[in-house]
């Protein structure tokens, strides 16, 4: 099976668009049109629908797609252990969560790709969190996440970074802010702002509360993590954070410890549980720890 025609499918499968796809494969689209159809051909299947105006991947391809991914890899990685240089070539996608600022990404991604220009990196933010990020490490389109949440997934190697314990936040005129703690049962009748279904923040908070057999309103859905204060200091709802978060020097926001019950969520980069990590990925990996910093809490 051809390797150019792997990149192929796995390029236009993340474009889904043939003249991007073409651009970014430095070909025309007759010629990449062409190797699509080669490679269905000799699979003897449809990989993608085709019509005027979209382009879609069918049911082989989202099945072919992880396998075309680890080829192309494995046929890197061979090529890369016999090469004179040692040099990485192919591909890496990396999925990220959006306001994370603990891992310098940029300086993380500059010094990769200097070190490894022959590999086209690819930096993609998740829209639906933690589970999107999960599944697209399971269908092959990311290779690598950075995500918020416990997961406890066999098929996935998981990394920590860091971990957090959330308190209550309140607004400091709050009718609980003179307390020294508080309960669940104290606050699920109150309206919560929080992150989107899909986010580990939210999924926490969610099953503890599930637990209790308690009810939780969430009337303010907040994509990054940071905002959340903000909407609780102007009083429209309580969230449930890391303390991390609220600066010291913020008077109209108060934490409160929860005594009842301890909710936590950590902070991970995580690739696939393989047998054999890619060197490609190892590489990353192995940068992250140099562009973690504890200046800044998420």
């Amino acid at each position: 099976m051809d390797k150019r025609r792997l990149e192929a499918f796995v390029q236009l499968s993340q474009e889904l668009n043939f003249t991007r796809a073409a651009r970014l494969l430095n070909m025309t689209q007759s010629t990449l049109s062409a190797a699509i159809r080669t490679l269905e051909i000799e699979l003897d299947v449809v990989l993608f629908e085709r019509s005027t105006r979209s382009v879609a991947l069918t049911d082989h391809g989202r099945l072919f797609l992880p396998h075309a991914r680890a080829a192309i890899s494995a046929l890197d990685s061979a090529k890369s252990a016999v090469s004179p240089s040692g040099g990485l070539k192919g591909s890496l996608t990396v999925g990220m969560l959006n306001g994370l600022r603990m891992i310098d990404i940029p300086a993380l991604a500059g010094d990769f790709h200097r070190r490894h220009p022959d590999v086209q990196l690819r930096l993609e933010a998740a829209r639906r969190g933690t589970d999107e990020l999960v599944e697209r490490l399971g269908d092959g389109s990311v290779d690598i996440a950075f995500v918020g949440s416990n997961l406890t997934d066999k098929r996935l190697r998981v990394i920590p970074i860091r971990s957090y314990k959330l308190q209550l936040i309140i607004p400091s005129s709050h009718s609980l802010a003179k307390q020294r703690s508080a309960t669940l049962d104290q606050i699920a009748q109150e309206p919560f702002v929080d992150m989107p279904r899909g986010f580990g923040q939210r999924a926490a908070i969610d099953d503890a509360f599930t637990r209790q057999a308690l009810p939780r309103s969430v009337q303010i859905e907040v994509a990054e993590l940071k905002m959340i204060p903000d909407y609780v200091e102007h009083g429209l709802g309580i969230a449930l954070l890391p303390p991390e978060l609220i600066p010291a020097a913020r008077p109209g926001l108060t934490v409160i410890p929860l005594r009842d019950v301890e909710i936590e969520w950590t902070l991970s980069v995580v690739v696939k549980a393989v047998e054999a990590t890619s060197r490609t990925v190892s590489a990353f990996l192995h940068l992250i720890p140099q562009y973690t910093s504890s200046d800044h809490p998420f």
